[in-house]
């Protein structure tokens, strides 16, 4: 499923839109040197970090896309950079298990 597929689908707030690409899986955390060594390319990457860091470590792992979850919106300085890179930031208001099943659900994955 594409990311604006899924963000179509998932009901999840839209803060910023890049590339329309696959969603191929998901990865789950807030600790910046896991992220970097352990999420898979073309994931969905579930998060409630909001700062400019999660837009720099989103590049460096090729992520579909970035969902901040239980509410968390992008700071000013994150949502100007993400912009800037042509990420796709999504919004949800569930925790982070809730959000990481429905990712499962909705891109079968």
């Amino acid at each position: 499923m594409t990311v604006s597929e899924f963000a179509q689908k998932s009901g999840y707030a839209v803060f910023c839109k890049g590339e329309d690409r696959e969603i191929t899986s998901g990865y789950c955390g807030d600790f910046l040197s896991n992220i970097i060594s352990r999420a898979p390319d073309s994931c969905c990457w579930l998060t409630v970090m909001n700062n400019v860091n999660v837009a720099a470590v989103a590049t460096l792992i090729d992520c579909a896309c970035i969902l901040l979850c239980e509410g968390t919106e992008p700071d000013e300085p994150f949502y100007a950079r993400a912009r800037q890179l042509g990420l796709w930031v999504l919004g949800a208001n569930e925790n982070v298990y809730e959000a990481s099943k429905k990712v499962c659900s909705l891109c079968k994955v």
